[in-house]
């Protein structure tokens, strides 16, 4: 009988644990993307079941500038460059609460479009469906007790046109806990 109730007690204590973190999350980042010149900017809002995980769902635009390289040789090689626009869903999942400055994972996964940059080079108007993984690491700094700052870097691998792309932003933003 007396085990029964210990047990009924620690299931409610622990229970109780990720109710008192649960939270609405709005968040907007931007920044530069590494590799390809370029910018990206996002927005979204998520929940929080626990003060570790914060799941989303984030509008993405992400735009990467055309180039043109020419090496020694004389060989030229170009780059198209365009607009992404995507949906993510995402999960982040941090070391120690969001009241703490802490590390944070992210993962998750993006559909939209593609709109390739028209240049001399490429002068077709195209839109292209996307689809693409993506992972990254983070660091989640509280200013107040409901604001914070965070900034991160992604690693986006997905599929445009049957073409492997790859887009690396980093990123810094503003989040509000509900």
């Amino acid at each position: 009988m007396r085990v029964s109730i210990v047990t009924a007690w620690v299931l409610a204590l622990w229970a109780a644990t990720p109710a008192r973190g649960q939270a609405l999350v709005v968040q907007g980042s931007a920044g530069p993307t590494v590799i390809d010149r370029g910018s990206s900017v996002a927005g979204g809002v998520g929940w929080s079941p626990w003060s570790h995980l914060t799941l989303s769902l984030n509008g993405e635009r992400t735009h990467l500038a055309s180039t043109e390289r020419r090496d020694e040789r004389g060989v030229t090689s170009r780059f198209r460059g365009g607009t992404l626009t995507l949906a993510a869903a995402e999960a982040r999942l941090s070391l120690f609460p969001s009241s703490r400055v802490t590390p944070y994972g992210l993962a998750g996964y993006a559909v939209g479009q593609s709109r390739p940059n028209v240049t001399a080079a490429f002068p077709d108007r195209v839109t292209n469906r996307v689809r693409a993984v993506f992972a990254g690491v983070g660091l989640h700094v509280p200013v107040r007790s409901r604001l914070s700052v965070f900034g991160d870097v992604r690693w986006m691998l997905g599929d445009e046109a049957n073409e492997v792309i790859v887009v690396v932003p980093v990123r810094v933003g503003l989040s509000w806990r509900f």
